[in-house]
């Protein structure tokens, strides 16, 4: 009882120093001198897993509307079937998960990198990085292993004014690769 008791205690004592003024945190804005003298690593790694519910996108211009409608994002895995988890079993319908992990290659790919380079020319760049899933697919596939696939789903209704058009769906991708270089002038 006494163990049970101090074990309660502890508990009640984690929590309300977690709940304290004291251990939270606030993001502040930065205006472009702060951010200037701001030093540290340059670079960032983003895994975005993203499920949502859109009603409508719309676009219009002089009277007439191009809209998508009940918009979804997710994973896909609608049905067991649609998404084989590589151990027999079905991923559940779920978050697109846009990184990859492939623990047999021990790579752990985020969804975008940021990074700041030197151009030839020493000019300072951002550069936007997708995950290579390109080679890492022929790497795969070299070593007899199936080819890794970002699990995303991005479906809607399309609509023209009041018409409807059809339904837009982009699924499951398996070859990217890619980067956007981004410079002031």
């Amino acid at each position: 009882m006494r163990r049970t008791t101090h074990n309660l205690r502890l508990a009640l004592a984690c929590g309300t120093a977690l709940l304290s003024g004291t251990g939270q945190a606030a993001l502040e804005s930065l205006d472009n001198q702060a951010l200037s003298e701001i030093s540290g690593q340059a670079g960032i790694n983003l895994r975005l897993d993203v499920m949502a519910r859109i009603d409508s996108i719309s676009w219009n211009d002089d009277g007439g509307s191009l809209s998508l409608r009940n918009v979804r994002i997710d994973n896909g895995c609608l049905k067991p079937g649609d998404c084989p988890n590589g151990a027999g079993g079905n991923f559940p319908l779920g978050p697109a998960q846009l990184g990859l992990t492939v623990p047999a290659l021990g790579a752990d790919q985020p969804t975008l990198k940021l990074d700041v380079v030197k151009s030839a020319s020493g000019t300072q760049q951002i550069r936007l990085e997708l995950p290579d899933l390109t080679t890492i697919n022929e790497q795969l596939q070299a070593s007899f292993i199936p080819a890794q696939r970002i699990r995303v789903r991005v479906a809607a209704d399309m609509h023209i004014g009041e018409s409807r058009l059809g339904s837009l769906e982009i699924r499951d991708i398996t070859d990217l690769r890619g980067n956007f270089r981004v410079w002031g002038h």
